[in-house]
């Protein structure tokens, strides 16, 4: 597994550079997982750069193999053509409707920063819209052949319903945003649609103008959303560091630096650890922080404990190695999650930042399991005669038998 995963992270970037293919020719001697590669690849949104970056360099590598992972790049390509096509629909609508939108990550990064728009898997179309405006838009697609499916959002949720529609057999998927981040840890830094807008580069959605983010709020808002997540959704990909490592690679020169630093700290000093992963070019490396000699533990292992794992899927493990996954996750992963700075501030994220993250998680998981075991008569109401089921040691009780039915299961 360690093999499959050093091949995938050498691989996320989209251009090649000398060290990047001479490290993944010495991972690939000898390699003979390729089934589970390819499996891996999918999983992690890699198919079509394992394809790009495997293919000059010479491996035993097997044809079926070979022949999937063409497949896979054809597959993502033609579907990836459709999503294109269904984004400038929409864009024309909104034009027509006169309503401002900023098209997000894959969407945009398709068309502009790789190569070809096949390289860059997609889930689905994530649009951003002024709070004012999201509603109008929403309504408008559902009038324009997308409709939604039955289930409620919650009301502070950062996105509307997603919106579907069908294309030559390809279920496309829609997300109108009005807010870019959830709003619980690890609490992300708010940016009002209006400036996002105002600084937004213009780019070509198959034959549609639209708008993405200039390229400092575009490699803050790729980190935030593909690496610092809240803990509890799923563990990063290697297609979010292509993203990031992709975007740095060819806007070094572009980007202020000055501005990453002060704005983005913590990106700024995340970035060093993707040279662990795979080798920043020479000319970045002369704009970030310097990357230290000593590589830190777990590289590219994404956080494995609780929240991100529920009990329930750890059932097998025993209880010191959830504490360990949860408490005291890689040094790698630790450092560029949080982005501390020196190694007392990294000492200050395992001792007291982390475990301060993890207990308001405790805390958050705790109400509702309270809320959802507890019965009403709990609530404080007096029935009278001293049969108050209010009671410390009644509480207890019903408490103590909620936990024991819901841990046995």
């Amino acid at each position: 597994m360690k093999r499959i995963s050093r091949i995938l992270q050498l691989c996320s970037r989209i251009e090649q550079q000398p060290l990047q293919q001479q490290l993944l020719l010495e991972a690939c001697k000898g390699f003979s997982k390729w089934e589970e590669l390819l499996h891996q690849a999918e999983a992690q949104g890699m198919g079509p750069l394992l394809h790009k970056h495997l293919a000059p360099v010479q491996v035993n590598r097997p044809d079926r193999f070979y022949r999937s992972l063409m497949l896979v790049s054809f597959r993502h390509q033609q579907a990836n053509a459709l999503l294109v096509k269904s984004l400038s629909c929409i864009l024309r609508l909104l034009e027509d409707e006169g309503i401002p939108v900023i098209v997000l990550k894959g969407a945009a990064l398709c068309q502009t920063l790789y190569p070809d728009i096949g390289l860059r898997p997609m889930r689905d179309i994530d649009l951003l819209f002024s709070k004012k405006d999201v509603d109008h838009a929403h309504a408008l697609l559902r009038k324009n052949d997308f409709r939604t499916y039955a289930g409620v959002m919650p009301e502070d949720h950062f996105h509307l319903q997603p919106l579907y529609q069908s294309i030559d057999g390809l279920q496309i998927c829609v997300e109108l945003h009005h807010d870019l981040f959830p709003s619980c840890p690890p609490y992300y830094q708010s940016c009002s649609f209006t400036d996002l807008y105002n600084n937004a580069l213009c780019f070509d959605a198959g034959g549609v103008m639209g708008s993405m983010f200039a390229t400092e709020e575009m490699l803050w808002h790729l980190y935030e959303h593909g690496i610092h997540s809240p803990l509890s959704y799923e563990p990063f990909k290697f297609i979010s560091v292509a993203d990031i490592v992709g975007l740095v690679e060819k806007k070094a020169a572009e980007i202020d630096w000055d501005v990453i630093k002060s704005k983005y700290p913590h990106l700024f000093h995340a970035l060093p650890l993707f040279h662990h992963l795979t080798p920043w070019s020479g000319h970045v490396l002369e704009s970030i922080p310097p990357v230290r000699n000593k590589v830190p533990s777990g590289v590219g292992e994404s956080f494995k404990g609780w929240p991100q794992k529920r009990l329930s899927q750890q059932k097998n493990t025993g209880i010191a190695e959830i504490v360990r996954r949860t408490f005291f996750p890689s040094q790698w992963w630790l450092r560029v999650y949080y982005g501390p700075e020196s190694l007392f501030s990294v000492l200050c994220c395992r001792m007291v930042r982390h475990p301060r993250h993890i207990f308001w998680w405790i805390k958050l998981y705790w109400s509702i399991f309270l809320r959802d075991t507890l019965p009403e008569s709990t609530e404080g109401r007096d029935t009278g005669n001293n049969r108050s089921i209010s009671s410390s040691f009644a509480k207890a009780k019903v408490l103590g038998i909620a936990m024991y039915r819901k841990f046995k299961k």
